[in-house]
């Protein structure tokens, strides 16, 4: 082997290397961000679920249910104002029927109050009819 030989196979052998090496420097990069996009995509789907729970632990907390709101009553023609009645109207016959379950008060006075709060949302009901005509 003379000198031009071994300095060509060495020339060769660089080359080679030096491909190598960026061609695993490029995979490199690429690995790298796609890691990296990974790893944000992740950060920012842990986020939403944390911000999630901590929004229903709060309306949870003070009181309001959301999930109680169904898809229908977006069109529904009904006023705000009647709604809002209905809203609590049934607040009070859900603490009334609290009230009866936990001992508070007698059958006697929850079917009182019951036939009350009906005949109140009965009288309200004719009203936001007699509204809605005028």
């Amino acid at each position: 082997m003379d000198g031009k030989q071994a300095l060509y196979y060495g020339a060769v052998a660089l080359a080679v290397l030096i491909g190598v090496s960026v061609l695993v420097s490029v995979v490199s990069a690429i690995l790298s961000l796609a890691w990296a996009v990974i790893s944000g995509v992740v950060t920012l789907a842990v986020l939403a679920g944390v911000v999630y729970v901590a929004y229903k632990a709060g309306s949870w907390l003070s009181g309001s249910d959301d999930a109680s709101v169904d898809a229908g009553s977006i069109g529904d023609s009904r006023s705000s104002s009647s709604t809002s009645t209905d809203d609590a109207a049934e607040r009070r016959q859900d603490r009334l029927r609290r009230q009866y379950v936990e001992g508070q008060i007698s059958e006697a006075e929850f079917e009182r109050r019951i036939e009350s709060e009906l005949e109140t949302e009965e009288f309200d009901e004719l009203d936001r009819e007699l509204e809605r005509e005028r």
